[in-house]
């Protein structure tokens, strides 16, 4: 007998894409139908919790399988699930984009690769502009007001610590993550720091940029159920090690506000 987290997993799938749950039941049916129902039991409880949408759900999943660069079965899975959920192909390319300061080019330009090629198979066309191409002698001024408005004195204190030492890196923090990913319109702040926790979250060991980002998901106003649900999104795809940091990190932060 199916317990109510298999039957709303289940149910969930039938709604969005029972063709994509029953691809993955039939190819571990022979060798671990366990894993499958585990699957369908853990979409049954997360996405039966209103806290967050199936949309910001499945962006924080693709983000944390880009940061992690070696699942782009499961990314192409998750991507085509993105797109049943609401989840636009501007908004695909643009979490592969948002992951560039926190995973790095090589990860994220393989996850557009896996994007273009599911575009390809479904006939969907993209076209993004470079908004930002006419305004690049603004980026650092425009960086500056991002990482104020986004990070506030956390922020700062992060680019304060580097100029003795490596300014260059302080330098490419505000004009590049701040001037010009943080400053593009295609997310808004909320999506853009659930992405960011994702992406980190399955990074691993990187606490202390957590911690910075943590607090900036607070001050774009995400709430505290918001930012601890997107961190427990995060634990089939990156394990619960990571995820136990990162929420030891929340936990701290909470605290001591």
């Amino acid at each position: 007998m199916m317990n109510s987290a298999y039957e709303n997993g289940m149910k969930f799938f039938r709604e969005t894409d029972e063709a994509g749950i029953q691809g993955v039941i039939d190819g571990l049916s022979d060798v671990s139908p366990q894993i499958s129902r585990y699957i369908i039991e853990f979409f049954g409880q997360a996405f039966s919790n209103p806290i967050l949408t199936y949309q910001q759900r499945e962006m924080i999943v693709i983000s944390a399988l880009i940061s992690l660069g070696d699942t782009p079965n499961q990314l192409k899975w998750h991507m085509n699930f993105g797109l049943k959920v609401g989840i636009t192909p501007n908004e695909m390319i643009e979490i592969a984009t948002q992951c560039i300061p926190f995973c790095g080019f090589p990860r994220a330009l393989n996850a557009v690769f896996v994007a273009k090629q599911l575009f390809a198979e479904q006939n969907i066309e993209v076209n993004i502009e470079d908004e930002l191409l006419n305004h690049i002698d603004e980026r650092r001024e425009r960086g500056l007001a991002k990482l104020q408005e986004i990070d506030g004195k956390h922020g700062e204190a992060v680019a304060d610590s580097l100029t003795d030492i490596a300014p260059m890196l302080a330098e490419r923090i505000i004009e590049f993550a701040f001037g010009e990913i943080y400053s593009r319109t295609a997310l808004n702040p909320k999506q853009r720091q659930l992405v960011t926790l994702g992406a980190l979250t399955a990074q691993g060991g990187c606490e202390p940029q957590l911690d910075v980002h943590l607090n900036a998901a607070i001050r774009v106003g995400l709430t505290r159920q918001e930012v601890v649900e997107a961190l427990l999104q995060c634990s089939p795809y990156t394990g619960f090690p990571k995820v136990l940091n990162a929420i030891n990190v929340a936990k701290k932060i909470f605290l001591s506000h």
